[in-house]
């Protein structure tokens, strides 16, 4: 494998040499179908005009965050006193 940019790339480039991201041209459609399976058997799926569009929607599943996975947020509704 070859040396990525960054993270989110170097995660896609495993993703397609393991075998688990794909985009095929379908031919009735006309379109390219994208489908990423990620570990623990979640798959995510679509459509694109284009195989760039299709790669790049490949690299957005494969990078996202799992459901559940909080992050840290500032607390809503907090305004400071205006200053004397």
């Amino acid at each position: 494998m070859g040396e990525a940019a960054d993270e989110a790339d170097a995660r896609l480039e495993i993703a397609k040499a393991q075998g688990r991201a794909s985009v095929n041209f379908h031919e009735r459609s006309g379109r390219y179908r994208w489908t990423v399976v990620l570990d623990g058997g979640k798959s995510s799926h679509g459509w694109a005009d284009t195989p760039e569009d299709a790669w790049w929607f490949v690299k957005e599943a494969v990078n996202r965050p799992f459901r559940g996975q909080s992050y840290q947020r500032a607390p809503r509704g907090l305004f400071g006193l205006p200053p004397t």
